[in-house]
Order: structure tokens, then C-alpha cells, then sequence
């Protein structure tokens, strides 16, 4: 008995498929990077713990870098002290989750525990949920 090749001697498009899947990829990485950027534009390096801190929906990101003067940035917009409060307040218009806006405090460690303090209870006192980010110990 003689086995016959199913297939047409061309087999048109089934060699494209592979190519078809290459530009796939190349357009779905761009498109998909950005979501992979962390949320606030600078990069800190977090003190460790062994706590799990809550989940929230599109919190109100402060980050300190650390320096001779610490810096502070709400998201990816570098602020001064005194107008932390004003770009908070702006953030928070469109917080949607219930209850007080949440602001997540990025501290640098190397920027002293009195200065995120400070801004953390003036972040309280203006009606504010601080939550201090730490990357848990033991991760990279």
C-alpha cells in the first residue's frame, strides 16, 4: 500500500504562520510595556518587613527620594514641601474608592525616619490613610 501526501505540493499560507505570530509579539509588547513601569516615576529603595500591606485601587503614590534635601514626588510630578498637600488634594479628586483616599509613602531608606514621619501625620491630620510601602523581607 502507497502512502499518499495529503498536503498540496504548495502549501500557500502555512509557511506565514510563524511570521504571522513574530509580528504578533512585536506589537503586543509594545503596547503592553507601559503597564509593566512601576507606578511612580522614581526609583527608592524600600526598607524591608514581614508584613503584607492591603491592596488598593489607584492609591495616591508619594515617593521621598533620599539626598542632601529629600525629594518629594506625588506619582511623577516632583513637589515641593509646602505644595504636597495642594497635588495630593489634586490626585485624590479622582479617587472613587470609598472612604478617605489612600496615599501609599514610597520612603528611600536612607532618607531619615523623622522627615516620612512628618509627612506622613501631615498627611493624617489632613484627612489622609498613610500607608508606609516596604518590599517584604527577603525579596529583591
Amino acid at each position: 500500500m502507497k502512502l499518499q501526501m495529503s498536503l498540496p505540493e504548495r502549501p500557500g499560507m502555512l509557511h506565514a504562520l510563524p511570521l504571522l505570530d513574530l509580528i504578533a509579539l512585536v506589537l503586543i509588547f509594545p503596547l503592553l510595556g507601559p503597564s509593566f513601569v512601576p507606578l511612580a516615576g522614581v526609583e527608592v529603595k524600600l526598607p524591608e518587613n514581614d508584613f503584607r500591606m492591603q491592596r488598593f485601587l489607584n492609591p495616591i503614590v508619594v515617593t521621598v527620594t533620599a539626598g542632601q534635601e529629600p525629594q518629594i514626588w506625588v506619582g511623577k510630578t516632583k513637589v515641593r514641601r509646602d505644595m504636597l498637600l495642594d497635588y495630593v488634594a489634586k490626585e485624590a479628586e479622582s479617587w472613587k474608592s470609598g472612604g478617605a483616599p489612600v496615599v501609599h509613602m514610597k520612603v528611600d531608606r536612607a532618607v531619615p525616619d523623622s522627615f516620612g514621619e512628618d509627612l506622613s501625620y501631615e498627611l493624617l491630620r489632613a484627612g489622609y490613610r498613610c500607608w508606609w510601602v516596604a518590599k517584604m523581607r527577603g525579596g529583591d
